[in-house]
């Protein structure tokens, strides 16, 4: 296994010193979400409303092998709810309708075709939806299917994060998702972190990694503390993600439990989002601590 980053920590910085800066910290590989909006695709926005982000024009090739000149991988393209952008990050997205889903839905499609090109393949995204409502589950599978299809067609892969306000909160609701689908292109980012936000808590989640063997691709590592508010908010309305060691993820556990299905991808250090509540020289410092603690345990157990 090894550890990489999510780009957006660093949304100040030029793409180019964006990399090198990131492999100088000493992470291996790099999931695009910042980027992807670089480059004209409209994932859900993580930046301060102070920042603008910066237009690029970089083919696929272009942008492989800017990375892969400062000793990266690029892990994935992100981040989407696939049915409509959220409100907040802390709220069911809308079921976007007609033109604007279609607009979507292409969208992404170009991004899975981008990400193709690129030799990184995948593309990670959650549902939307709210998952109190059941009658939704057909739109999910229906925009899936077609995302799917196209990801075939190319060489991407969709993987599909379960998350708390998403309507794919579960690991029931990706396995079910997985099943109806059935496609090698369709493929699971497990995020405990988001499992143990999810009510009602108290989740097995190395159990979880068990559960979900066939279909893990990737991961997203990052640590929180489960509060009893609506998906696990804590009263001044947030999400309680200190830095990973630090919360209720039992990492060390987790990671035998990878071990033990045979995962050998990306752990990617997501810290402490929405961008706007914590200043970018906190989200690095919460990052690079997330690095060297996996480090630590991956060399512990002989899994670098």
């Amino acid at each position: 296994m090894k550890v990489a980053a999510l780009d957006c920590v660093w949304y100040d910085l030029p793409l180019e010193k964006r990399l090198k800066h990131i492999a100088d910290l000493g992470f291996k590989g790099v999931e695009f979400w910042l980027t992807a909006a670089e480059l004209g695709y409209d994932p859900a926005p993580e930046w301060p409303s102070t920042h603008e982000v910066a237009r690029l024009s970089l083919s696929p090739r272009e942008l492989a092998k800017l990375v892969d000149n400062v000793g990266l991988k690029i892990v994935g393209f992100g981040q989407y709810a696939f049915m409509g952008h959220y409100p907040t990050v802390f709220d069911p997205p809308e079921i976007e309708k007609g033109r604007r889903r279609e607009k979507r839905i292409e969208d992404i499609k170009s991004m899975l075709t981008y990400a193709a090109e690129t030799g990184a393949k995948y593309v990670i995204g959650e549902t939307g939806g709210d998952p109190a409502k059941s009658e939704q589950w057909k739109i999910v599978v229906d925009v899936v299917r077609q995302l799917v299809d196209h990801a075939e067609k190319v060489g991407a892969v969709l993987a599909v994060e379960n998350t708390p306000q998403m309507h794919i909160a579960t690991p029931d609701a990706q396995l079910r998702l997985m099943k109806e689908i059935d496609s090698k292109a369709l493929r699971v980012l497990y995020d405990p972190a988001n499992l143990n936000l999810t009510p009602p808590g108290k989740w097995n989640l190395p159990g979880i990694i068990k559960k979900l063997k066939d279909y893990i691709a990737l991961v997203h590592a990052k640590d929180s503390v489960y509060h009893e508010g609506p998906y696990g908010r804590i009263p001044d309305d947030a999400w309680d993600c200190p830095p990973i060691g630090k919360g209720q993820v039992p990492w060390p556990e987790c990671l035998e439990a990878f071990k033990e299905i045979g995962y050998d991808g990306y752990l990617i250090v997501e810290y402490a989002p929405p961008v706007h509540a914590v200043r970018r020289e906190d989200r690095e410092t919460g990052a690079i601590e997330g690095l060297r603690y996996l480090e630590g345990l991956l060399k512990k157990k002989g899994l670098q």
